[in-house]
């Protein structure tokens, strides 16, 4: 499994809005029984897995088990322990122990990227709180975190799962735990590499062949080679091309995901969002005005 850190990311956000519960019922509703006892699914899932912790979280603050959560979702069990550094039966549930798992890898930073995972301190310096950067600019780094609210600053034990932003100076951060990620695929797509990925669908240059040039033999193909959903699939190497540069994984089988990926795309360059890599959406993806 290629582990891209737009999958956590992914997973992280459609966690936010999700409130802690009373009892240990009702866990996977993002509302239903919310309380203050720090019982969550995010624990629940974890406790489930035999030798993933030391010893059962659910009912104990929770924001590093939602990381942690979100890891094992993205990339399962054995990637996410490789990513978040930490070893069978950790103490990763605890913020100062998974910092120290990074560290001790050499793994910890002073400045973030996206997907990095981030701690807090309190104003003893005890690192009691954690959360992953989804964004970062030139002023703030944004974040999801567990077991926060919506308030400004850092609130360790708030119940619920919340986007937040942090000027990139704040003195109550005390660093940046880096997963290592895959590289994430080149989104670029030259002609030649088209033009390979047509002939390997059964498409056929006749006149030029493969030249790396955008002529009208190349049009008329662009006008078949129609990347749409499908039952029954074909064209699987021109789809992970477009699955490639809309950002979803290149399996070569468009499916749901990738005709919502694809409607972004066209959305994002001003063409109209049908879901269907044809023509239009074949020029802009190759460059071609």
């Amino acid at each position: 499994m290629s582990c891209y850190v737009e999958k956590v990311i992914e997973i992280a956000k459609a966690e936010i809005g999700y409130l802690e519960k009373a009892s240990n019922s009702n866990l996977d509703s993002k509302t239903l029984n919310a309380g203050r006892n720090n019982f969550t699914k995010y624990a629940g899932d974890l406790d489930n897995i035999p030798g993933f912790y030391n010893g059962k979280k659910n009912g104990y603050p929770w924001c590093d088990c939602f990381v942690d959560w979100c890891f094992v979702k993205a990339y399962g069990v054995d990637n996410a322990k490789k990513l978040l550094c930490q070893p069978n039966k950790s103490l990763g549930a605890g913020c100062q122990y998974s910092m120290n798992y990074y560290k001790t890898k050499g793994q910890l930073k002073t400045t973030p990227k996206i997907g990095d995972q981030i701690f807090f301190k309190d104003s003893s310096g005890e690192v009691n709180h954690t959360g992953l950067v989804y964004d970062v600019d030139k002023t703030y780094v944004y974040t999801i975190e567990g077991n926060t609210s919506s308030a400004s600053g850092v609130v360790a034990n708030g119940g619920g799962v919340f986007a937040k932003k942090y000027m990139l100076g704040y003195n109550r951060i005390a660093g940046y735990g880096r997963p290592a990620y895959d590289a994430t695929p080149s989104k670029t797509v030259t002609v030649l590499e088209w033009q390979k990925a047509a002939i390997a669908d059964g498409f056929k240059f006749p006149k030029y062949g493969v030249d790396g040039q955008f002529g009208a033999e190349c049009e008329s193909v662009a006008k078949k080679a129609i990347v749409r959903r499908r039952y029954l699939y074909k064209y699987k190497n021109l789809t992970k091309i477009v699955q490639r540069v809309v950002g979803v994984e290149a399996d070569g089988l468009c499916g749901q995901k990738t005709v919502a990926a694809i409607k972004k795309y066209q959305l994002e360059n001003g063409l109209v969002a049908d879901g269907e890599v044809g023509l239009k959406t074949w020029k802009k993806i190759l460059g071609i005005r």
